[in-house]
Formats: structure tokens, sequence, C-alpha cells
């Protein structure tokens, strides 16, 4: 008899990636900016790994996202983007892909 695997909406990036570790710290709670991004992961793309997350690995649905004034690297006025999950979903989505948590621990034990 085989066993039955659940099929689940999105699909996780591959491990030590700028898209795993960018989503490592979403399903950790974080709210992220494309900046914050770009320091964090030393990621001159971060624009193209979220939309990575969102897309291809089908994050969309639990995404949110909202727009806010900034400051350019210099000194101009703009706009970017700040990335969060809500922490609801976060808790429904580890309750029932026992995966995640063991994403999110393979990223997370060495810092």
């Amino acid at each position: 008899m085989s066993k039955v695997v659940p099929a689940y909406p999105y699909k996780l990036p591959e491990l030590n990636s700028y898209a795993a570790e960018i989503l490592t710290k979403l399903l950790s709670g974080a709210h992220i900016t494309n900046a914050e991004m770009m320091e964090y992961m030393d990621c001159p793309h971060a624009g193209s790994v979220m939309s990575k997350i969102r897309v291809k690995f089908n994050w969309q649905p639990y995404l949110k996202q909202k727009s806010q004034t900034a400051v350019s690297g210099v000194g101009k006025a703009t706009y970017e983007y700040l990335y969060w999950f809500d922490p609801a979903d976060i808790m429904i989505l580890k309750a029932n892909d026992p995966r995640l948590q063991m994403f999110i621990d393979h990223h997370t034990k060495s810092k």
C-alpha cells in the first residue's frame, strides 16, 4: 500500500537559495522591504526573488504587501514595498504542513 502525500498549493524554493532565505524570514513573522532584502541577503535582485516567491512558488495567496514611501540610496523620495504573512496564516500553514518548520529550522540553525 502506498502512502498518500498531501498536495500543497505552494512549493518550497531550493534550500540555501535567496528565495528560501527570504521565505524563511517571512514564515518567521518578519515584515521585510525590498531594500532590507537587498541588505540582509546581499541580493541585488530582491524584486525578482519576491516575484519568484509569489508566482513560481505560488505564495501569492498568503503574501501581504503594501507600498510605502522611502528615501533612495541617492536621497530621492521613492516608494518601496513591505511584505509579510499574516501571523494567523503562518500558524495555520505550520499546523497543516510539517515541512515548513523543518524548512525554517534548516535556514535558521546556523544564524
